[in-house]
């Protein structure tokens, strides 16, 4: 994928939405986005160069899922546009629980557009994110 112009390219640790692709795909798939450690890296084209950066989980699982679904080429996209309904039903009965698994969230974008009005200028933007979750626990003392 290296050859494309627009690719958003999402790394993240995520052991809910494993459980839940591991019911559809198998391993040999699965080990094409999740490494040993249980980190999900996914590198998808972008059908539409504009996206903005995810500000919070739920923009990251929407991101995620749009990506899925406009890359059905892929691995990942082909599971995904198999198994959309159950993926899907499953994620919202877990969603506390699959947003909750989120740790730090890495995507890039790379975009390549061009110039209105000059067919031979591209503007080309490279867009970094992390979106860093911390869990806090609360604890309470009985007297």
């Amino acid at each position: 994928m290296s050859e494309l112009k627009n690719y958003a390219e999402i790394k993240f640790v995520n052991p809910v939405l494993i459980d839940i692709l591991q019911h559809y795909a198998e391993n040999n798939v699965l080990a094409t986005f999740v490494s040993e450690s249980g980190e999900i890296s996914m590198k998808f084209r972008l059908t539409e160069p504009q996206q903005e950066a995810p500000k919070s989980c739920e923009q990251v699982l929407s991101l995620l899922f749009a990506l899925l679904e406009s890359n059905s080429e892929s691995p990942v996209g082909k599971i995904y546009a198999q198994y959309k309904t159950e993926i899907l039903r499953e994620t919202v009965l877990r969603l506390s629980h699959v947003l909750d698994g989120f740790g730090t969230v890495k995507i890039s974008m790379n975009t390549s557009v061009k110039v209105p009005g000059k067919s031979d200028q591209t503007v080309t933007k490279h867009t970094e994110f992390t979106l860093n979750r911390t869990k806090t626990e609360t604890k309470t003392l009985n007297e």
